[in-house]
């Protein structure tokens, strides 16, 4: 369906151009909760522009959009796209990683291409700490002993606290280096790794580098995974990786669940080696057939870590202010790089 939101060609200003809405309702609604308009430029709504999980470019084409406005709904762009819309010169990414929408070539080409940038950072290093905590406190021991299935004193739960401890952090990354700012009030001792991080950003936060994923691991009693999910550190974190951590230590992934060995988690948390607290699963959703299921033990959240709901509008009026400044010759904030693009999940 394709729905024409502002008609009348306006009179050229300096935030001129055409913007098509690539977005489903839903996510209109969570990111423009009052709707999209900017003054001086036509605004359309195509949706249902994919064919085969691919946008459809003739449709697209037509409308001759100078601005993209994409989400988690929108369809994968082709390496064609450019050549066969000239007129696009800007992708304006409403969410994260824009990996899985459009290949590396047409940033090569020179798409302009933004995203929410550190906007969701914080939220997700907030809910790591939330992870941490909860792991440590045994937050999923607590509806026994509400319900009087277990003794209430003395201490029946082994509780921990997270003053002092040797915190790991894999990945170095938006989330990681805000992760480390809530770290520091409880005098974590605070060390990373990350291929590819030169040492001169592990030493600006002040946090030891680790010279391997095993050393990370095995010197930590509490670890958090927000690395990058690509060919190289899938499956990663594997069942040795993991049996090198000390007895009894909390591995945390706010990152992606295809890093790490699910069936070893489960595994080890089912025995006690390890604590877990999880809010990416190798299937998102996770699966029905999951081994995480049965083990009682593991603190989940289900894939919740990101913006609140409370923060989505910021992320909107972000999209927002980069479409208005790119119309009128100005810088974008939020840019994606092809570094950035080649780091990203």
């Amino acid at each position: 369906m394709l729905q024409t939101l502002t008609s009348d060609r306006k009179p050229q200003t300096p935030a001129s151009g055409r913007i098509v809405l690539l977005i489903d309702k839903k996510e209109a609604d969570l990111f423009f909760p009052g709707g999209f308009s900017l003054p001086g430029a036509e605004v359309f709504e195509a949706h249902g522009a994919g064919l085969d999980g691919l946008i459809d470019l003739p449709l697209l084409g037509s409308l001759e959009p100078d601005v993209v406005v994409t989400s988690w709904s929108t369809p994968h762009f082709p390496e064609s796209t450019l050549s066969e819309i000239p007129s696009l010169r800007y992708l304006c990414h409403t969410s994260g990683s824009v990996r899985t929408l459009l290949p590396r070539r047409l940033i090569e080409q020179g798409l302009v291409v933004t995203n929410w940038g550190t906007l969701a950072a914080d939220t997700v290093a907030e809910h790591a700490l939330l992870l941490i905590l909860s792991g440590l406190r045994r937050s999923p021991e607590w509806p026994d002993i509400i319900a009087g299935k277990r003794r209430w004193q003395p201490s029946p739960i082994r509780t921990r606290t997270l003053y002092g401890k040797r915190v790991g952090i894999h990945g170095f990354g938006n989330v990681a280096r805000s992760l480390v700012h809530l770290l520091r009030p409880f005098g974590a001792r605070i060390s990373a790794f990350s291929t590819g991080v030169p040492l001169s950003h592990f030493a600006e936060y002040e946090v030891s580098w680790s010279d391997s994923l095993e050393s990370l691991f095995a010197s930590n009693e509490i670890i958090v995974d927000c690395e990058a999910l690509n060919t190289e550190t899938r499956g990663c974190v594997s069942r040795a990786i993991l049996e090198s951590m000390p007895p009894g230590a909390l591995f945390v992934n706010v990152g992606r669940g295809a890093i790490v060995d699910e069936t070893a988690v489960a595994d080890l948390a089912a025995s006690g080696r390890l604590y877990a607290a999880l809010d990416v699963y190798d299937v998102d959703p996770i699966a029905p057939d999951s081994p995480l299921h049965a083990v009682d033990a593991i603190v989940k959240s289900p894939h919740i870590a990101g913006p609140t709901s409370d923060q989505f509008i910021r992320c909107g009026d972000l999209a927002r202010r980069n479409i208005a400044a790119f119309l009128r010759g100005e810088p974008v904030s939020a840019k994606v790089t092809l570094e950035i693009y080649d780091r990203a999940t």
